[in-house]
């Protein structure tokens, strides 16, 4: 049952970093400025499995399967830090977390967003808006909605 749980949570932990693949452009450009600030997850939603979690509340993902996420994106004009914490727990085993951490920089341009990750040194492009206090980041896996603190 242990490996069955180790093995969701993989499967969870890459679907999060599938999240910055590249995506389609949109009307709504946003500017480097824009993203300036702490921002905190407000839900989580894969795209293939169809299921949305609200940070910080657990949500049935499978029968006795329940998945946890929380997270913040801090970002200067130039550089990000993206901490993201996942728990999954199953009706009588203890939960298991993964707290994954990233660091880079980015650019925009219209609506499409690049990181450049600076431990592996990979590009990527994702879709990105903003409105309000509110920011989607979007790929053809995941969509993350933060909040701006």
């Amino acid at each position: 049952m242990k490996r069955t749980i180790k093995t969701l949570l993989l499967i969870v932990l890459f679907g999060m970093c599938i999240s910055l693949i590249s995506c389609k452009d949109d009307d709504n450009p946003v500017s480097s400025p824009s993203m300036t600030g702490t921002w905190n997850l407000v839900t989580y939603t894969d795209l293939e499995s169809e299921f949305t979690v609200t940070a910080g509340e657990p949500t049935e993902i499978a029968p006795g399967l329940f998945f946890t996420v929380t997270g913040s994106l801090v970002a200067t004009e130039t550089r990000f830090t993206v901490t993201l914490s996942m728990t999954l727990s199953m009706l009588g085993y203890p939960p298991e977390t993964e707290i994954m951490t990233s660091m880079g920089t980015y650019s925009t341009s219209g609506s499409t967003l690049t990181i450049v990750d600076d431990e592996t040194g990979e590009t990527e492009t994702m879709f990105i808006s903003r409105s309000d206090n509110r920011m989607t980041i979007r790929d053809d896996d995941v969509i993350l909605i933060f909040e701006k603190e």
